[in-house]
This record gives structure tokens, sequence and C-alpha cells, in this order.
């Protein structure tokens, strides 16, 4: 494929981001965010596509009628008819807004579909060796393997918007969320709960999207635990089925050892309430996931569990959040898959160590 010239003076430029990864949506947001006063400031008028999902944690961070939400879920739990109803009703609003330049930061399938049927003029993907055409010029960003100093996924979202001509923010930065006004419905929640807002609280996040990202669940019932006997107040948090198992796990360990059970706001807070929520908190401690992230952004102390990932690409970004790793380096022999070790980089970080990290940092 060879790449056509990136027009120089577009009107209307949409950004197809709809990705359904929070970790991912808050380190690219703050660079989404830029994007949109760029064109503001040139007087261009632009779009940003957003998953549905994220809609009530973002829908007030960027001027009003900039974004459009992708229905992802409700696509998914719709039957065939409702399916392409869904989907064709969502291209129809993209066309719309007649782009001259489409472009994508992240490409999973649905990014590149809406892409390519946005109906703009001119489109630019990320991605040459997943999608050889439907594309007028790919921007063939590396991933991996980066210079120095230039290793964070940050840089390989920002190297799309500089093919655009957005100056380079001055420094890396999450989406800014706007929670100037706390949800009336969090309050009940909490309450509910069993949670006291007048305890110094912690927030524990146990889950994680991959196995080899988790700290062992007895390790964070032992944290809990030393949380409690020193008088503060931890709460497990996450959404679906599988932070809910392992709050049940964290839980009945706790009951074998006749420890109170710590409240568990596992899929009853939204994502903005959990927002609100945790800029309350005294800190927070988890394992390498999109809420850790969001309790990096929204700025309070936090401590992650790291395991096999790059924490050169993937770390947080905000400088109140610490990597805590153990001794052992990964092995050469082994990958995210599979582990010669039993994920003795996780395993061997005990919780008394990581206690009194958390309590020297709350002095």
């Amino acid at each position: 494929m060879v790449n056509k010239a990136i027009p120089t003076a577009p009107r209307r430029v949409l950004l197809v981001n709809p990705t359904k990864y929070l970790g991912n949506l808050l380190l690219a947001g703050g660079l989404m965010q830029a994007w949109v006063q760029h064109c503001l400031d040139k007087g261009i008028e632009t779009r940003v596509v957003l998953d549905d999902s994220f809609r009530g944690l973002c829908e007030h961070s960027f001027p009003e009628g900039t974004l459009l939400f992708f229905p992802r879920r409700q696509i998914n739990s719709a039957g065939i008819p409702g399916k392409i109803s869904l989907y064709a009703g969502f291209v129809k609003q993209l066309r719309q807004f007649h782009a001259d330049i489409a472009f994508n930061i992240e490409e999973d399938s649905a990014t590149s579909h809406i892409t390519r049927l946005s109906g703009a003029a001119f489109r630019i993907g990320c991605s040459p060796r997943r999608h050889k055409r439907g594309y007028d010029h790919v921007v063939p960003v590396q991933f991996e393997n980066r210079p120095a100093g230039r290793q964070h996924r940050w840089y390989s979202y920002y190297e799309l918007f500089a093919a655009l001509g957005m100056a380079e923010p001055q420094q890396k930065a999450y989406l800014r969320l706007e929670l100037d006004r706390c949800p009336d419905s969090l309050a009940g929640k909490l309450l509910q709960s069993g949670v006291n807002e007048n305890t110094p609280t912690i927030a524990i996040h146990a889950g994680a999207t991959k196995d080899y990202k988790k700290w062992p669940l007895e390790h964070f019932a032992a944290l809990v635990k030393l949380v409690q006997v020193n008088g503060m107040q931890p709460v497990l948090i996450g959404a679906g089925k599988s932070d809910r198992e392992a709050n049940a796990a964290i839980r009945e360990i706790l009951a074998l050892k006749h420890c109170p059970a710590p409240p568990d706001l596992c899929n009853i807070l939204s994502l903005e309430e959990l927002a609100y929520f945790l800029k309350n908190c005294r800190a927070m401690v988890g394992n390498d996931s999109g809420p850790f992230h969001l309790g990096s952004a929204v700025g309070i102390p936090g401590f992650v569990m790291w395991g096999p990932t790059n924490r050169d690409i993937w770390g947080p970004l905000g400088e109140q959040s610490e990597i805590v790793q153990g001794a052992y380096p990964c092995d050469p022999a082994c990958n995210k898959g599979y582990c010669l070790h039993d994920h003795r980089c996780l395993k061997e970080l005990e919780p008394v160590a990581v206690f009194s990290r958390l309590t020297a940092r709350l002095a």
C-alpha cells in the first residue's frame, strides 16, 4: 500500500478510539483532550468516538457535543436484528458528520471497522500489518522496542496526533476528569455497603484482565487484615464476574481467620461513582489494572503490584503511584502465557512489606 499525503487543511476530523479497556482510555485521554483543544485553536470541527460504557466518566471532561459513543455493550447483548440496527444507526451518525479525516490511535477490529465505515474522505490507521486495505494513510507506529525515554504507550499514542500537526504536550498526563459534583447516588450506596466515610479508607483491587498480573488472593487477604488492625478501613472494589469471585475469596479467607469482612463495592458503583469514591480514599493498593490507573488519574497515593508486564510501556502516569516489584527478574525463557517459576515475581511480594511501604507513605 502506498500512503497518500495527509490533507493539510481539514475542516472536520473524526478521532476513533472506542477502546473497551479503562486503562488504555485513561492513558490516551490527556492526548485526546489536547487534540480537541488543538482543533479549537485551529478552527477545526472535531468529534471523538469513545465506548459508551465510559459515558458517565467522560461526558463532562470534553466540550459539549464533542463525543460520540459507540454502543458496544448494547450491540453485544442484542439479537441479530438488534445488532444490525444499532450498528447501522451508529454508522449513520458518524457519516452525518461528513469528516474530511478519520483516524485512530489504537486498532482493534471494532476501531478499524468504524474508521473505514465512517464515510470520511481520508482515513488514517496505525497498523499496516493488520489492515492492508481501507486506509489512505498508515502511520507505522512501533509499540515496542522504542527509543530510550519514549517507551511508554503514551508516546505511541502521540505519534498519530503528531502526524496531524499537534504539538507534543509538555508532560505525560492521564485524561483529566471533571469531578466537581459528587453523584447523588454515591452516599446511599456506600452506606448500604457498610462503608464508613469518616474512617481513613484504603481501596483494594484484587482483579486484573490477565492472570499473570494478579497478586495472590491470600496476600490481599493478609493485607486487608493489616489495614484493619491498624485502624483503617479496607474497601474492596472491582467490576465483573472475575473481580466478584476474587473479592468473595478474600472475604472467605478472612472469615476462616475470624477477621471482619471488609465492605465490597464490586459491581455496585458506576465508573463515575468509583472515581469520586477513589478521590476521597487515603490510598489504593491493587494489581496492574484499569481501576488502578483510575486511582492514579484522580491523584491518590497508590501501590501497584507488578509482574511480567513491561513497566516502561504500561506504568502509571501519576507521580503519586508507586510500582511494587519483587527481587526476582523475569526469566527470558518465560512468557506472559507460561511462567517456569509459577509467577514468583508476584508471589514473593510479602503483604507485610507492602503494608510497611503504605504506612510510610501515609505518614
